[in-house]
C-alpha cells in the first residue's frame, strides 16, 4: 500500500510540475523568437504571423492588420521583463517591432532621486543586452527632434537588423519623473525606420492635397478608411491615443505616451482636452501641422443648456437636474434624461446644423476630428461599458441620407467603424478639433 500512495503521490507531482511548466511558458511567453529570429522579416507575414505568434498573447488591433499588439502580463526579453509590444506591418510584412520597458501609464512610477538611479540602471541593463544580442556596440543618438517630447536614444545596427532604445523623463533629482523607455526594432534594409529618425531633412506630415484621396464614398457613406488604430488598454489615455491615431494618419509617429507627457495625462483620471489642445498646438512648428477648434463647450454654454434642460423637463413632469449657482453644471451629464435632452438641444437647429457641416466639411476634405463626447447618454454599437463619463473618439465620415455619424474609439479590433444617429451624436458632444497639415 506504501508503495503505491509513492507511486501514486509521484504521478501527481510530475503532472503538477509538468502544468505548472506549460502554465508559464505560455503565461511567460518570452520573445526571443520573434526579435532574434533571423527569418522573421522575411519570412513572417499578417496571413502566418498569427500561426507562429498567437500563443504570445498577439491580436490585430484593427481588421486592416497593419498591427498587432500583445500587452500579456510575464512577456520577458533575456530574463527582463517588458510591456505592451506592437508588430507594425507594411505591404504585408513586419516592419517595425515597438516594445514598451517601462511607462507611465502602465507601471509604477519612478520618482525622485532613487527613482532616477533605478531609471538609470534599467537602461544601463538594456544597453548591455542590446550590445549583446546585435554584437556591436551602440551609438549615442542624442534628442530626437521628431519625438513629440524630444526622447533621448541610442542605436545598434547590426546586419540584419537595428535597435533603438528610447528613454524620456522630466525633472532632475528630487523631482525627477519617469515617463517611458521603449525599444523599437526594424529590419535593416535601404531605408530603416531607424534611419527614417536620424533623416532631418525629412520632417512634417503629408501634404494636405492628398489627404482627400483617403475618402471613400460607397453607396450613402462617406469616410476615411485608414486611420490607424492605437489601443489604449485599461489607461484613460482616451484623449492621447485618439491624437496619436491622427498624426500617424498624417504620417507622423507621435506615440500616446509622448502626449501624455506633454499635456500631463494621468492613467487613470485620463487627460484635460484644454491642456491637451495646448499641448498640440505648441508641436505645430515642428511637426508643420495646425490644430484647430471647430466646436467647443464652454461653462456659459453648459448654463445655458442646463436652464433649457430644465424647462423642457419641467413642462413633461420630469425631474430636473441642479441649477443653483453653487452648483456644477458640467455634472448635470452625469444625470440627463436622453429624451428631455434632446428635445432642449435640437430645439434651436443652429448647433446642430454646425455640427453637420463641419463634419462634412472636414471629412470631404479627408480630415478626421478629435469628438469629446460624454458617454453612457444614449445606446452605442461595441460600447465596453455604458456607465456614463467623458471620452475622445474619433469621427472619421458620414452618411448624410440616413443622418448618421461614423466614428472610431482606440479601443483596438473591431472599433474602426461604428455609426450612431446624428442627433444622438451631436447631443452627447463638448467638441469637436482637428489636426491637419498646414501645407
Amino acid at each position: 500500500m506504501k508503495i503505491f500512495y509513492l507511486v501514486k503521490f509521484l504521478i501527481k507531482s510530475i503532472l503538477l510540475a509538468t502544468l505548472a511548466f506549460i502554465t508559464s511558458f505560455v503565461n511567460a511567453g518570452p520573445m526571443e523568437d520573434l526579435i532574434q529570429n533571423e527569418n522573421f522579416w522575411k519570412e513572417v507575414n499578417k496571413d502566418n504571423f498569427m500561426k507562429n505568434y498567437k500563443s504570445l498573447g498577439f491580436r490585430w488591433t484593427s481588421d486592416a492588420m497593419d498591427s498587432a499588439r500583445s500587452s500579456r502580463e510575464g512577456m520577458t526579453f533575456h530574463e527582463k521583463s517588458i510591456g505592451e509590444t506592437i508588430v507594425y506591418f507594411a505591404k504585408g510584412n513586419p516592419s517595425q517591432i515597438q516594445i514598451s520597458i517601462h511607462n507611465r501609464g502602465d507601471d509604477l512610477p519612478m520618482e525622485g532621486s532613487q527613482g532616477r538611479d533605478q531609471f538609470n540602471v534599467i537602461l544601463r541593463e538594456w544597453a548591455a543586452i542590446l550590445t549583446e544580442v546585435s554584437g556591436v556596440e551602440m551609438v549615442k543618438r542624442g534628442k530626437d527632434n521628431k519625438s513629440a517630447v524630444k526622447a533621448n536614444g541610442a542605436i545598434w545596427t547590426s546586419e540584419d537588423q537595428a535597435y533603438l532604445l528610447e528613454y524620456s523623463s522630466i525633472g532632475k533629482t528630487s523631482d525627477f519623473q519617469s515617463q517611458f523607455i521603449r525599444l523599437r526594432i526594424a529590419p535593416v534594409v535601404k531605408k530603416t525606420f531607424i534611419e527614417e529618425k536620424l533623416d532631418t531633412k525629412k520632417m512634417g506630415p503629408v501634404a494636405k492635397e492628398s489627404l482627400p484621396r483617403n475618402v471613400k464614398r460607397i453607396e450613402n457613406e462617406v469616410y476615411i478608411a485608414n486611420c490607424p488604430m492605437v489601443d489604449q488598454g485599461t489607461k484613460g489615455y482616451c484623449v492621447t491615443a485618439t491624437a496619436s491615431r491622427v498624426f500617424g494618419y498624417l504620417g507622423l509617429q507621435v506615440t500616446m505616451h509622448e502626449l501624455a507627457q506633454l499635456a500631463g495625462s494621468d492613467p487613470s483620471q485620463g487627460t484635460n482636452v484644454e491642456k491637451m489642445v495646448e499641448a498640440i498646438s505648441k508641436l505645430t512648428g515642428r511637426f508643420k501641422t495646425r490644430m484647430t477648434t471647430h466646436i467647443d463647450m464652454n461653462y456659459k454654454d453648459m448654463e445655458k443648456l442646463t436652464m433649457d434642460y430644465n424647462r423642457v423637463a419641467k413642462r413633461a413632469g420630469m425631474p430636473e437636474v441642479p441649477d443653483s449657482e453653487d452648483a456644477n453644471k458640467w455634472d448635470n451629464f452625469d444625470s440627463f434624461d436622453p429624451e428631455i435632452l434632446r428635445s432642449a438641444r435640437t430645439k434651436s437647429k443652429t448647433g446642430i446644423g454646425k455640427f453637420e457641416r463641419e463634419i462634412k466639411r472636414n471629412i470631404d476634405s479627408g480630415i478626421p476630428l478629435l469628438w469629446n463626447v460624454t458617454l453612457g447618454i444614449y445606446p452605442e454599437p461595441k460600447r465596453i461599458s455604458q456607465t456614463r463619463g467623458g471620452h475622445m473618439r474619433l469621427i472619421i465620415g458620414y452618411n448624410e441620407k440616413d443622418k448618421q455619424v461614423i466614428f472610431s474609439d482606440s479601443w483596438g479590433a473591431g472599433h474602426e467603424k461604428k455609426l450612431l444617429p446624428l442627433e444622438d451624436a451631436y447631443c452627447m458632444t463638448k467638441g469637436i478639433f482637428s489636426i491637419r497639415p498646414i501645407k
